[in-house]
């Protein structure tokens, strides 16, 4: 790897005490030591608050960080750390030209507290506004813009939220990795954007949390807890690892680990992987995917490399909290359809052959059990997110998968029908769409109505 270092958010062990701690990386060519994003400050006595300001800021031009906007001055923004049960809250400071919002992506949330900007409008230049909210998942998730998403996203404005839960085992070392690449939001985006035929160029150089890919030093018997999240505009990620467990995914830990083959991470996905290091040097590989199809011609790369030093031996896995979870069969029937459709050559996105503002909202009742079907009839793969809930994925092509799978994203594949179960348990209108941000801007966005 040349010139690489992994700016990490590395947490401490105890949930109620985050520090921030410096790896040994390899260096830049300047051989300063690269060092983690900082984490949220706390400006809350009270421990089950945690009261934070994130000033969303314009950087100058030619910045280090490559990038126009910055959450506090820093790209990834400030990882908020919480533990079950906390409440959050955050002044959204917005010191940008236009308007911003904040989205908590996959946090079920008050409808008020999602961030979109039709429930208040978007927090105007120079504006404030708090959000206030109580967790209770406990996983990986992230925050972002919903107001002039593909522009604001790619600029720099994300940042992770990890929940801990107390009953998890602790990790010797807590990894959070924001998985980029600069420059994927059009030129005009801001403006009438055209047609961006081509538009999801194959990625062959990834930033980890705003660098080039990564390599650890650690201590051998350590146990590692990675936390990775996709925070590309439309850029895939397909992971192996021949050491690495898989561990949880979108909504927290597995009831049983599984191995890393070939796992894809889609735009907005999140994956949490645990190594326990030996000896023996371990890595995660990226192998080329791309949306117009999966499987690209290229070899596998490191990703993220973790170098061992010292003798002692690999630690047992961790011991997490999984709740034990119930897996559906697919009734073999659907009460929404939502159809994929459209083209980048013409930069217009369809669900159910609408555009978003033209598309009727689905209306369901407070409580029910809904079955939701996407079908992807476009030439490219799709990311579907729905905010305010999670959900269950029942059936791939009628093929049910080989154990539960509970997200708030979930790719489709071309001319793959996928079939969901939610409980409609969150009242208000939720936005639902495509997560490669220039097809929701371009139209790929619905909205659940959830009525009491």
């Amino acid at each position: 790897m040349k010139n690489c270092a992994l700016l990490l958010i590395l947490t401490a062990c105890n949930p109620h005490k985050v520090e921030s701690l410096v790896l040994a990386q390899s260096a830049l060519q300047t051989g300063e030591p690269m060092r983690q994003p900082a984490a949220a400050v706390d400006l809350d006595p009270d421990p089950n608050v945690l009261r934070i300001e994130l000033r969303a800021q314009v950087l100058p031009p030619g910045h280090i960080s490559g990038f126009r906007y910055a959450y506090n001055g820093q790209v990834p923004g400030p990882t908020i750390n919480l533990v079950l049960g906390q409440t959050l809250e955050v002044e959204l400071i917005n010191e940008l030209d236009n308007g911003t919002t904040i989205h908590w992506h996959g946090l079920n949330i008050p409808n008020a507290m999602d961030g979109v900007p039709w429930e208040r409008g978007p927090v105007v230049a120079g504006g404030r506004f708090t959000y206030r909210f109580t967790v209770s998942q406990a996983g990986t998730f992230w925050y972002h813009p919903h107001f002039n998403t593909e522009g604001q996203v790619d600029g720099g404005l994300y940042g992770a939220l990890i929940v801990r839960d107390p009953a998890d085992e602790a990790a010797s070392h807590d990894l959070i990795a924001l998985i980029d690449d600069r420059a994927e939001a059009r030129a005009d985006v801001e403006q009438a954007a055209g047609p961006a035929h081509g538009h999801a160029r194959l990625k062959r150089r990834w930033l980890v949390n705003g660098h080039s890919a990564a390599r650890l030093d650690l201590a051998s018997g350590s146990a590692i807890r990675l936390r990775m999240i996709n925070v590309s505009n439309h850029g895939y990620l397909k992971l192996n690892s021949d050491s690495a467990r898989l561990i949880g995914s979108d909504q927290g830990p597995f009831l049983v680990a599984l191995g890393v083959n070939e796992t894809v991470l889609a735009p907005g996905d999140r994956a949490e992987f645990e190594f326990s290091l030996g000896a023996d040097n371990q890595s995660l590989n990226n192998l080329p995917y791309t949306l117009y199809g999966g499987d690209a011609l290229g070899d596998p790369k490191p990703l993220i490399e973790l170098v061992a030093s010292g003798n002692a031996n690999a630690p047992p896995p961790l011991a997490l909290h999984a709740e034990a979870r119930q897996q559906h069969a697919d009734p073999g029937y659907a009460d929404i359809i939502w159809t994929f459709a459209g083209s980048d050559r013409s930069a217009k996105w369809f669900i159910n052959g609408k555009l978003f503002s033209e598309v009727e909202p689905e209306t369901v009742s407070l409580g029910s059990v809904v079955i939701l079907e996407v079908r992807n009839l476009s030439p490219t793969e799709h990311p579907f997110h729905l905010h305010g809930h999670h959900f269950e994925v029942l059936s791939r092509n009628g093929v049910a998968p080989l154990h539960v799978e509970i997200e708030d994203t979930v790719n489709v594949r071309i001319r793959e029908r996928v079939r969901l179960r939610l409980v409609a348990n969150n009242p208000g209108d939720w936005m639902s769409h495509c997560h490669i941000l220039p097809h929701a801007e371009d139209g790929m966005m619905t909205v659940l109505r959830v009525l009491p």
